[in-house]
């Protein structure tokens, strides 16, 4: 079970890379947090992944959010609790620091990077890569018939003022929901095969250079794309010193999560005892140190009270019940559907605790910072 943890949390916290110029993107309360932890994240949670489409924006939400539980956290003084301190303990023993520091700088062989780059090559295909912009009108997965007709009468709206001559980077900046390109006048950046929704892909990767498409919806919401630039992939000499830190530092990150360390690496921490024990000051240490953290606030966390509260469940079920009939099954009890009670009443009392701790701990992104996000040097 915990060696199952341990690659759950490895995979949700951060690879993290030092960088010489690194700003800081937001704060939690007192909490900085850098660009370089942010695009590591982004980078290792959404490429080639079923999460994928999330923009950057998007993904910023999940990672405040992320954050302010590790705030609240460590404001409850979580880390000094004996429990915790014999898990990281535990776990020191199994995944030592200095094998999880390793992973800083690491680069991969040559010919694992001439493999990463033969894999690229192919996914890209003969279509290469697209740099499209968008103006993005969202659509909640919920939304009413009357809130979906406002939503294309809007984009409908803006697609006619597109046509009369109005600057798509503009009316993208003033109206795009998409914030993370809007700011960038809707441009997007560079994408392959395999990285946005299938729905949208399918149009995006037929438009021309200087194309723009009708509005049209996808499970996001209404789009107009305007193609902004297509290019080949890069040969293999300038993009090999790239792959190679990623593909060095996923390695590393298998071995973590995967290989059973020898006795004299286990040895090596026999030393390690709960007084020692302190939050790591080294970026990825830190990252690992919070997943932990964050998996004994679980213990008391909304997602176990929701499974365990007969009563809420209940009560649950009984003012969402249309939503869980289906074509020739009407449940009259929620122990029926109970798996999707639990999941959604998990994710409302979710989103009811974030935004409790949003007020608690006040949240400041720097758009600034936040523009330069994978897009700089």
């Amino acid at each position: 079970m915990r060696s199952r943890l341990l690659s759950v949390f490895m995979l949700l916290v951060p690879l993290m890379a030092q960088a010489a110029d690194d700003p800081i993107l937001f704060t939690v309360g007192d909490m900085p947090v850098t660009r370089s932890e942010f695009e590591q994240s982004y980078l290792q949670n959404t490429t080639g992944s079923h999460v994928s489409h999330l923009t950057i924006a998007d993904y910023l939400e999940l990672y405040i959010a992320y954050k302010l539980k590790v705030k609240a956290a460590l404001d409850a003084h979580i880390d000094a609790t004996n429990s915790f301190k014999s898990e990281y303990a535990r776990c020191l023993s199994e995944v030592p620091m200095s094998l999880v520091s390793s992973s800083q700088g690491y680069r991969a062989s040559s010919s694992s990077v001439r493999t990463a780059y033969e894999v690229l090559r192919k996914e890209t295909g003969n279509d290469g890569l697209v740099c499209p912009a968008q103006i993005l009108i969202r659509v909640p997965q919920k939304a009413s018939r009357e809130e979906q007709r406002q939503a294309q009468q809007r984009i409908e709206s803006l697609y006619r003022q597109l046509q009369d001559g109005a600057d798509f980077g503009q009316m993208a900046r003033q109206y795009s929901q998409d914030r993370a390109s809007s700011e960038q006048g809707g441009v997007m950046g560079w994408y392959s095969h395999g990285q946005m929704l299938k729905e949208i892909e399918d149009v995006v990767f037929n438009m021309r250079k200087g194309e723009m498409t009708r509005p049209f919806l996808s499970t996001i919401g209404y789009h107009i794309f305007l193609m902004t630039d297509r290019k080949a992939l890069e040969d293999y000499d300038t993009l090999k010193e790239r792959l190679s830190v990623e593909v060095g530092q996923r390695q590393v990150h298998q071995q973590i999560c995967m290989t059973p360390l020898s006795g004299d690496v286990l040895r090596q921490t026999e030393t390690v005892t709960m007084e020692t024990l302190q939050m790591p000051s080294d970026g990825l240490q830190r990252a690992y140190y919070e997943g932990l953290l964050l998996y004994e606030q679980s213990k008391n966390s909304v997602g176990r009270q929701a499974a365990e509260d007969e009563e809420a469940l209940k009560y649950y079920f009984k003012k969402h019940k249309k939503k869980y009939r289906r074509k020739g099954f009407k449940p009259k009890d929620y122990r029926e559907v109970r798996e999707l009670v639990v999941a959604d009443l998990q994710e409302e009392m979710n989103k009811h605790w974030v935004a409790d701790l949003r007020k608690k701990y006040p949240v400041s992104v720097n758009k600034k910072v936040l523009k330069t996000v994978n897009n700089h040097h």
